[in-house]
């Protein structure tokens, strides 16, 4: 059988937890596979996973724009050398994203598959259509040769020991009781994120119902929203932004009651692991992007007007994100069993969606 390259090199962790059932499944159909994932995923990848050598990690981070010219280069050539070596003769795509297409064409494979799109002639030997009829998990299926099998779903997530030991060393263990609430503010954009004042009275309602709302995130926007929440905060709430390794995240989640955020990739990760998860979501699309777990529900005040861009609200303030009240947050948590000690209601399908 033909040597296979699947090419999976997003930086984005929602996009890949959504594609990882049918990167699984190629993998699993051709002995001689390689896959290419973003090198931060690495854990991830061992958890979803275990045992799975196939992998070739694409150096994103040392490919930013902050780093030299000298040294960018220097780890691009070195992953194109690794990349070639394989010597592939298939190569499959189903993100399609530029960096994705570019290795496609540099990886010597002499049929290459992926979705059409502007020149996709360039850089694919064979362009399919996609369908983006519903989830992105129904356009990775329509892309993937061959597909994971319905219904769409995450792949199980397992926590490493490292993870589970980074958790029970941690120096706020003590205080991560009762019923934790993970939190998470920030978004990769800004028109995805709820307001910090609503997120600061979700906490003091947390608090006062007995629970523990706990602010997760990593980077520099995450940090600058949880500052600002602190802000409308008497009391600081526990912040635990870029303290925890993704395995410490997973570990963390797995031991949680609940979790609220904006749409963005922890989102995903949350409702990976079974936490009961809302998700907060404006002028981005549901429908593609909600999580894939029967104890998620998406939450948002309106439709968006039919004039409305993602970057640009007709009415300037974004109601259908900021007009969701903490009421109906709270309320949702409590129908998740996050608040009432209900954790009956567990396993993966298309989240309830409440506008």
């Amino acid at each position: 059988m033909p040597r296979q390259l699947i090419l999976f090199p997003c930086s984005h962790m929602g996009n890949l937890l959504i594609a990882l059932p049918h990167l699984k499944a190629m993998l699993a159909a051709q002995e001689e596979s390689l896959l290419v994932i973003d090198q931060r995923y690495q854990p991830i990848i061992a958890m979803a996973l275990p045992g799975e050598t196939r992998v070739l990690w694409y150096p994103d981070a040392e490919l930013a724009s902050h780093k030299s010219f000298l040294h960018r280069s220097r780890y691009y050539l070195r992953f194109l050398l690794a990349l070639r070596r394989f010597r592939a003769e298939h190569s499959v795509d189903i993100e399609g994203e530029q960096k994705s297409a570019t290795l496609s064409l540099l990886s010597g494979a002499t049929t290459r598959h992926g979705p059409t799109r502007r020149h996709s002639r360039w850089f694919y030997s064979h362009s399919h259509g996609r369908d983006l009829s519903g989830h992105r998990w129904q356009d990775y299926a329509s892309l993937s040769l061959p597909a994971a099998t319905s219904p769409a779903c995450y792949l199980d997530l397992n926590a490493t020991k490292a993870g589970l030991q980074d958790i029970a060393q941690h120096p706020l263990q003590p205080t991560l009781q009762p019923t934790p609430i993970l939190i998470h503010p920030g978004a990769t954009k800004t028109y995805k994120m709820w307001h910090p004042e609503q997120f600061a009275s979700l906490c003091q309602r947390l608090r006062r119902l007995g629970a523990t709302p706990i602010l997760i995130g990593a980077g520099a926007k995450d940090r600058a929203q949880i500052e600002r929440i602190q802000t409308f905060l008497c009391e600081p709430a526990m912040n635990l932004c870029d303290q925890l390794s993704l395995e410490a995240l997973v570990a963390l989640m797995q031991q949680s009651r609940g979790y609220v955020g904006n749409d963005s990739g922890p989102m995903h990760l949350a409702a990976a692991c079974g936490l009961a998860t809302v998700g907060l979501f404006g002028p981005t699309n549901d429908t593609l992007w909600s999580p894939l777990s029967r104890r998620a529900t998406v939450l948002r005040q309106r439709q968006c007007h039919s004039q409305c861009q993602r970057n640009s609200c007709v009415m300037d303030s974004y109601p259908c994100l900021q007009g969701i009240t903490v009421d109906r947050v709270i309320a949702t948590l409590e129908t998740l069993g996050a608040l009432n000690g209900d954790q009956s209601v567990c396993g993966h399908h298309r989240p309830t969606v409440m506008r």
